[in-house]
Order: C-alpha cells, then structure tokens, then sequence
C-alpha cells in the first residue's frame, strides 16, 4: 500500500478550510478476463481517473494558495477576513447496483432513470457553467442471466460519471461564487476606501484653499501608494478569496495610512494657519498700536510746537531776539526684525512706552520754553516800557535846556563854529623817541642817544655821543626829516599816515684826542626792512659832516579819536659801533589835539534795556519702526492616492465529459442442458475499451479501486446533506 496527499475543502463550524486526506491506492492483480458484477472495464477505468486527475490538479492549486506564507502586514481592527466557498459535491443519487436478481426489463429501466438523473445534472453544470461533452453511446446487451451483473457495471459507471458532474458542478459554482464575492468585496472595499480618501483629500484641499487665502504657499504633492499585492492571476475558490481578502486588507491599510497622512497634513495645515492667522493678527494690532500711539503723540508735539511758536512770534515783536532750534530725540528702541507674535507685541509695547514717555517729555521741555520766554518777555517789556518812561522825561528836560540855551544867538553861533573846527580839525602833536639796547647803558663807557622834531615841518635830529672810557670825546648828529599826513574823518577823528623818512646828513664833532685803544668808530642806519642807508668809518678825533640824501619809504596808516595817540612806529634804526655796540630804533607817535566844544549840559538818555537773547527748542520724537510682516510659511502637503488591486481573473468552466448506454434487451431463451461459458469480448462491449491487453486488467482494477476509493473520500465529508 502507497499513502498519498490530496487536499480538498471541508467546512468546520462557519469556515472553509483545506485538508489532506489519505487515499490507499490498492493494488488488485488479476490474471482473468472475468470481471465480477461491480468492475468496469479497463477503458472506464481509464476515463474516470482522467476526470478525477484533473480536480485533483485544481485542489492542489488551492493548496497551494491557501497555505502561502507570507506575512500579513494589515494591522487595522477592519481588517477583512477572507470569505469561505465550498466546492464538495452533494453524493450522487445514481445507484450503483439493481439487486442480485433483476429483469431485463428492472435493468433496463433502473439504467434509464439513472441516466436520466445524470442527464439533468449534466444540463444542470451545464446551466452553472460547467464545459460537458458528451461521449458516444455505448450499447450493452443483456439478457436474463447478466442482467443484474451488467446493470450494476453500467449503474457504477453511471454513478461515477454522475457524482464526477456533481462535482464539476460544485467546483464550477464554487468558483464563481468566489469570483462574485472576492470581486463584490473588492468593489465594496474600493468604493469605500476611496470614499474615505476623498473625504481626506477634500477635507485637505478645504484647508489648502484656505490656508493659500490667508497667503501660505502650499506645494501639493501626489503621493502613490502601492502595496505589493498578490497576483490573482489563474486563482480561484477559496486560493481567490484568501488573495483578495489579503490585497483588500492591504489597500484598506494603504487608505487607512492615505487618510492619517492626509488628516494629518490637514490638522497641521490647520495648525500652521492659525499660527500664521494669529500673527498676522498680532502684526496688525502692535502696528494699530504704534500708529495710534505716533498719531497722539505727534499732535501732542505739534500742539506744543504751535503753542511754542506763537510765543516765539509775540517775543520777537517785543523785540526778544529768539533763536529756534530743532531737539531731535531718538529711543534706544528694541529691534523688531524677525519678531513675531508675542514677542512683536511686547517689543513694540516696550517701544511705545519709550516713544511715549520721549513725546510726554518734549511737550514737558516746548511748554516750559514758552512759559520761560513768556516770562521773560514780560519783564522784558516792563524794562522798556520803564526806559521808555524815563527816555520821555529825559527827553523833555534836554529839550527844555536847548530850548533855553539857544535864545542865546551868539552862544549858538560860537558853539556851531567850535563844533565845525572840531569836527574837521586836525590838530596834533608829534614826538620823536630814541631807544637803544647797549652794554654800555652805565659804568666808565655809558653812551646816550637821544631825538627830536619839529612840530610842524617833521625835521628831526637824532644825537648820540661817543666815550673813549675817560672823556665824551665827540658827539654825533643825525639829521632828517619824518614825512606824515593827516586827514579829518569829519567826525573829531583823524587819520595819521607816516609815510617816509629822509635822511638829510651826518656831523660828527671832536671834543677831546681819543684815549682808546681801539679807534675803529662806525655809525650805521639802516630802514625797518633792514636796507642800509647810511654808514661811516672814523678814529673820533676829526670832525666831520657828511650828506646823505636818501628816503625811505614806511606807509603806515592810524585812525586816532580826539586825545588819543597813534602807536609808536618805528621810522629808522641806529648802530654806533666802537668799544661798546650802541644799538637804536628812531620812533616816531602823533597825538590827536582836537578838543570838542562844551556843549550845553544835558540829561543823561537813560540806558536802554538789552533785549534779551534766547534759545527754544522745538523737540521732534523720532517714532519706532512697524514691526515687519510675519514670514509667510512654505508648507508641503501630500495627496494620497492608492494603487487600485488586481481584478480577479474569471473562472474557467469546469470540464466534464459524460457517456450514456443503449440497453439491448435479449429475448428469452430456453436453457440447455450445458450452458455457454460467457466470453471476455462481451465483457468488452458493456464498456469502451482502450484496446490493452488483456493481462493489463489487474493494472486498471487496482486504479478503479483506487478511484472508487478516492470517491468514498470526497463523499465523507458531507454525510448525505446538500450545500448551501
């Protein structure tokens, strides 16, 4: 005995699931071609198992399917669970013998009737889609003695064939009733899944479209998701409905991730605009708040500005010289760049109490500069008012004074004359001065130099002495002649120019020998630019005279009031060279002589006030900035989109072949005394042969066996009871 392994589909409690059922294949030898009442012929044999074959490919398919191992990834409480098919055939009705002892007439009608009954089974599958062909129609002949044995082969076969259609029709509507169902869920599942998607996708572009209304850029996304799903291609019964049950679970968890993705997109979107709403908002109001709070603050200035001003105009037309100046105030204020939100609120808050207390402060200073400039043109103005009061009385009494001293014609008269000579006057003295610098100011060889002029031609002589140590032994004059010119401004002033010197001569007189023992004398002049003019080499003991004639230029000019002197200019210098260097400038002053004219004694014009000198300030705040625009956020979002499953494949019609007999009925005959041996052809023609030998017949029982066992084994299963 040889175990094998076939699978087939059972029902346990409400699933459908796979078993292995072991088949004996027994092994009959047979050595006759005698067959008993219950075997079929080798070609029977032969087209059954073909039959039987070809289910048992299809179950192991199924097997196959149904026992595939790789992990199922859905995790959702949803998770669809495949749905369950049975393809076990009810038992067939056909009987499989006519009793031991049967007519003809039994036998043939027990034959019709089950070939009736395999006949609207086969129109049946043929109904529920099974492919049935139909075979040629075998006669068989019996008669009285064969009658039950041929029936009963016939009967066999026909039961075979009957339960093989049976379960053609089973596997047949099986098939498409997992086909209908594994494509109905399918649907349902699709129909479902991408209505949730939609929902998420249009709750997603909802809040896009908002959120790129209230100025976010939104870059939207295609996101394919594509499960790796099971290949449906050839599958069928429960194999499909397992596949579809495992790809819907899969698309299921693609959408369920789509919508959480997509939800997910949607909440932060959502997030992220009102985050985004919110500081725009916040923008808005600390920008309300610093435009408001600039608006108070500049006509609060310019309110005190105008007041200010106003005072400034009054002043100056009392006669205040007021100076304006502009006090630019400028906050330390906080940064806003990048601020946002709370952080912008409280900074500008913060700037805005600056800004304020800034404004608060320059109206403070513009108010009280009004108030001191105020105050301080009032008392201003009493002063005039004051000066003005005495001016007036001054005024009247200085008037009554020359009224009464002009009733004096003469005095007039002598007064006018005086007035005009002093006006136009040009009255002077003049004064010529010797200064020396020498070692020999004092002690044994002292020396002198000493100048005078004359008034009124400018002459001048300049003398110095000469002393050897024990006598003056000689003096020396100089003599020229200071040219100057003086102009009447009108006015009592003069204007002085000295315009040059002319050197005329040079005599030098000996009064005692020269002791000395150096006698080496030189006498220089020189102008102020330092040009000699004049020079002369001698021992001292002769006298001499030596003319010079030479002018120098000096142009200096001096605007001198009446009594006061020009300053001292220098016309000439002097160097007498001997023993002791004497050195000397010749200066030369004039002095205004003019002498007014006593007028008539008046009042004093009393002092007049000095207008006041004052500086206000117009004091400008400068604002805080606007804080800037918050950032407008880039935001990414991912529409999901899930790759459709693969259609189930529809199922291919089951195949059956079915054959029917020709009952011959023998008449009667009358027994002999010997019967005739039944021969191994007649055997042959109840059933189609496959023209094999006849020792190959125990081959084909062992498979019949084999098959008849196989068929008690698909008919365990359901105990007599129809499916649903």
């Amino acid at each position: 005995m040889k175990n094998s392994k076939m699978y087939r589909l059972y029902k346990s409690g409400n699933l459908w699931v796979v078993g292995a059922v072991a088949v004996a294949g027994v092994a009959v030898s047979a050595n006759t071609t005698q067959v008993s009442a219950d075997t079929v012929s080798n070609a029977d044999t032969q087209a059954v198992k073909t039959t039987d074959a070809t289910q048992n490919d299809k179950q192991v398919q199924l097997t196959a399917s149904s026992t595939d191992t790789t992990t199922d990834k859905v995790t959702t409480d949803d998770a669809t669970k495949s749905a369950t098919v049975s393809s076990t055939a009810e038992k067939s009705t056909v009987p499989t013998t006519a009793g031991s002892s049967v007519t003809q007439d039994q036998a043939k009608d027990a034959v019709d009737k089950a070939q009736d009954t395999v006949k609207s089974d086969a129109d049946t599958a043929s109904k529920a889609g099974v492919d049935v062909t139909s075979g040629k129609t075998t006669d068989v002949t019996i008669n009285d003695d064969n009658a039950s044995s041929k029936t009963n082969e016939v009967l066999s076969d026909l039961n075979k064939q009957d339960q093989a259609v049976k379960d053609a029709t089973a596997k047949q509507q099986a098939n498409d009733q997992a086909y209908q169902t594994a494509t109905t869920e399918k649907t349902d599942a699709t129909k479902q899944g991408q209505a949730d998607l939609d929902n998420a996708t249009s709750d997603l572009d909802k809040q896009v479209d908002t959120s790129e209304k209230d100025g976010i850029t939104v870059n939207v996304e295609v996101a394919q998701s594509s499960p790796e799903y099971k290949d449906l291609s050839g599958l069928e019964g429960q194999d499909l409905l397992e596949a579809m049950a495992y790809n819907i679970n899969l698309y299921k968890q693609a959408i369920a991730d789509g919508v959480a993705s997509e939800k997910a997109d949607t909440e932060t979107l959502a997030k992220l605009t009102a985050e985004y709403q919110q500081k725009q908002a916040d923008y808005a109001k600390a920008n309300a708040d610093r435009d408001e709070a600039v608006e108070k603050g500049q006509s609060d200035l310019n309110n005190a500005t105008s007041n200010l001003d106003k005072q400034v105009e009054a002043s100056k037309n009392a006669g205040l010289d007021v100076s304006v100046e502009v006090s630019k105030v400028s906050p330390k204020y906080t940064d806003l760049t990048g601020l946002e939100g709370q952080d912008l609120l409280n900074a500008m808050a913060y700037n805005l109490d600056l800004y304020n207390k800034a404004v608060a402060s320059g109206v403070a200073s513009e108010k009280a500069d009004a108030e001191t400039l105020a105050k301080l043109t009032a008392e201003y103005q009493k002063q005039v008012a004051d000066y003005e009061a005495k001016k007036a009385a001054v005024d009247k009494a200085n008037a009554d004074k020359k009224a009464a001293y002009e009733k004096a014609a003469y005095e007039k008269a002598a007064y006018e004359k005086a007035l005009e000579d002093y006006m136009n006057g040009t009255n002077h003295t003049t004064s010529m001065t010797a200064q020396t610098q020498t070692d020999a100011s004092s002690g044994q060889y002292q020396t002198f130099m000493n100048a005078t002029v004359d008034q009124n031609t400018g002459e001048f002589t300049l003398g110095h002495d000469m002393n050897d140590g024990v006598h003056i032994i000689g003096h020396g004059v100089l003599k020229g002649k200071v040219n100057w010119n003086i102009v009447s401004n009108g006015d009592g002033t003069e204007t002085v120019t000295i315009s040059s010197i002319e050197l005329y001569s040079y005599t030098y007189t000996n009064a005692y020998q020269n002791q000395a023992v150096n006698q080496n004398i030189n006498f220089h002049v020189y102008d102020n630019d330092g040009n000699e003019l004049f020079s002369v080499y001698h021992d001292g003991n002769t006298t001499f005279s030596k003319t010079i004639n030479k002018t120098a230029q000096i142009n200096k000019a001096f605007k001198i009031s009446p009594n006061e002197t020009s300053p001292l200019t220098q016309v000439v210098v002097v160097d007498d060279n001997w023993i002791w260097n004497t050195h000397g400038q010749v200066s030369t002053q004039i002095k205004n002589t003019n002498v007014a004219p006593k007028a008539p004694t008046y009042e004093q014009d009393p002092v007049k006030p000095t207008a006041p000198k004052a500086t206000v300030h117009h004091v400008q705040v400068v604002a805080p900035d606007k804080g800037q625009a918050p950032a407008v956020p880039v935001a990414s979002v991912k529409k999901v989109t899930v790759a459709d499953m693969p259609n189930a494949d529809k199922p291919q019609p089951q195949k059956v072949a079915v054959h029917y007999y020709n009952i011959k009925k023998t008449p009667k005959v009358e027994k002999t005394a010997t019967p005739e041996t039944p021969k191994a052809v007649e055997t042959a023609s109840i059933l189609p042969t496959t023209h094999a030998s006849e020792n190959q017949g125990g081959v084909f029982l062992s498979a019949m066996a084999g098959l008849a066992s196989l068929g008690l084994a698909f008919g365990i299963s359901k105990k007599g009871k129809k499916p649903n």
